[in-house]
């Protein structure tokens, strides 16, 4: 979460009857508490994203588990639910990371289509960027970051759903094709 960014986000998903998979870092989550609750209450996924946005596969065994249990807990504390997806920041893993999320019966979440708002923090070229490659049962990552991030979102969405597209989450997408989501398993599109 990030106060304005995420209201307007969820505002703007909320008049498209969308519903997404949020992917959260436990500071951020300490930052703007009131956010969460929102979620859950407007239809949309709650994911663990560590709790420091460390890079996962640098981390001591000790430092893995406190990325991954501190943020599942302060989602289960909030929300009931304990998160079964993990998104690695910057998508780095490796055996040890699947270990620790098998152990914690966890998956990991990658992206197929990456429009890279967090890098371009252009409204215009991040639209272009997430529009140019995705597809049916693809796994688009965006931030809620900056207005940028925020409005190409919105204009990504309006644009693929006057194509016919419909936006779900990433455990419903798995449902609709069949794929049962195994711990310590990596998916990036469906």
């Amino acid at each position: 979460p990030s106060g304005a960014y995420t209201t307007r986000l969820l505002d703007g998903l909320k008049a498209r009857g969308v519903h997404a998979t949020f992917f959260l870092c436990n500071y951020r989550i300490q930052a703007y508490p009131q956010l969460l609750s929102r979620y859950g209450a407007e239809g949309h996924e709650v994911a663990n994203h560590s709790a420091t946005h460390a890079t996962l596969t640098a981390c001591s065994p000790a430092a893995l588990a406190a990325e991954m249990d501190n943020t599942s807990r302060t989602i289960e504390a909030a929300t009931g639910l304990r998160p079964t997806l993990l998104r690695p920041p910057g998508g780095a893993y490796n055996q040890t990371v699947l270990d620790a999320l098998e152990a914690r019966g966890m998956c990991c979440v990658l992206w197929s289509v990456d429009p890279q708002d967090w890098r371009l923090r252009n409204r215009e070229k991040i639209r272009e960027a997430g529009l140019s490659t995705v597809g049916d049962g693809d796994i688009v990552l965006l931030h809620d970051m900056s207005n940028a991030s925020v409005d190409a979102a919105l204009d990504i969405i309006d644009t693929l759903q006057a194509r016919g597209y419909r936006f779900v989450t990433v455990s419903e997408l798995a449902a609709l094709r069949g794929v049962p989501l195994a711990a310590g398993g990596v998916y990036r599109g469906f």
